[in-house]
């Protein structure tokens, strides 16, 4: 829960900001970042703000976690410079990512006249069958 919904304040697209911070937090560390036994507790934690990161992770996963739970709703990275982050821009590298559709593949003309007497033939067959 964001600390504007904690203190019952309004709140906007930032929200899915700050959800999108924790669903990152626990998809890299398999647990959320503000735990505690009761409710009062998690949210107390909330409101401080403090973050701790397991070790080992880049100094860029943690900036862009950092930018996004930020206390102060005004102040968190936007959803479009999300995408722009070095730790975003990198894991696309690594992992060979492209924003963009590769062109797709244009057809052989043999293929397709194939593709053609193929389907032919079976509505044929299936005009056919129906006709019995």
């Amino acid at each position: 829960m964001a600390p504007e919904m904690i203190q019952n304040k309004a709140h906007n697209h930032t929200l899915d900001v700050w959800s999108l911070g924790i669903l990152l937090y626990e998809l890299v560390h398999g647990r959320a970042p503000f735990t505690g036994v009761h409710p009062r507790e998690i949210s107390d934690k909330i409101m401080r703000g403090v973050i701790r990161f397991k070790p080992g992770l880049s100094n860029e996963y943690k900036d862009l976690v950092n930018q996004i739970l930020k206390y102060e709703c005004s102040e968190r990275l936007p959803l479009i410079k999300v995408f722009d982050h070095p730790w975003v821009k990198n894991f696309e590298k690594k992992y060979n990512l492209n924003k963009t559709a590769p062109a797709a593949k244009k057809a052989d003309n043999k293929e397709i006249d194939k593709k053609k007497a193929q389907q032919a033939a079976e509505a044929k067959a299936l005009a056919e069958a129906a006709e019995k």
